[in-house]
């Protein structure tokens, strides 16, 4: 793959976050990277950063958490507390349009925390190939 390939994969993949609702996800990561060292690079930290990101959301973090809750926490009727709802202020649900914030695991989100591991090791791989290859030359 060459630059401006790798730049059409961080173009693309911004594009979706942005149009699936997850813009500031996308702001945060782009803020924090500091000095392009090219377009393998920026992708890379993009894709570890969108990772860790996902992760958070995984059932291996929420269960913790939930976990923890469930220890110091009752319900009035009992019930095992499955999830956490934040409600969001009534100035803030047009900025974060949602009036609420559910907080539970998602397998689907360990999954593709794990896909995109995966994709960025593909990535190195070929870019290693790639540069070994340039080498030879």
């Amino acid at each position: 793959m060459n630059d401006e390939e790798y730049r059409d994969i961080l173009q693309f993949t911004r594009r979706a976050l942005n149009k699936a609702g997850l813009s500031a996800i996308d702001e945060r990561i782009m803020s924090d990277i500091r000095g392009s060292e090219g377009a393998f690079w920026d992708l890379t930290y993009y894709l570890k950063h969108l990772t860790e990101e996902v992760a958070l959301g995984s059932d291996i973090h929420l269960s913790n958490v939930l976990r923890r809750v469930r220890r110091y926490v009752e319900t009035d009727t009992g019930a095992r507390i499955e999830g956490v709802r934040i409600v969001i202020s009534e100035e803030d649900r047009e900025r974060y349009r949602a009036e609420h914030i559910d907080l539970a695991p998602n397998p689907e989100l360990g999954r593709l925390a794990q896909e995109l591991r995966t994709l960025i090791e593909e990535l190195y791989e070929d870019y290693r190939r790639d540069s070994n290859r340039r080498g030879e030359e």
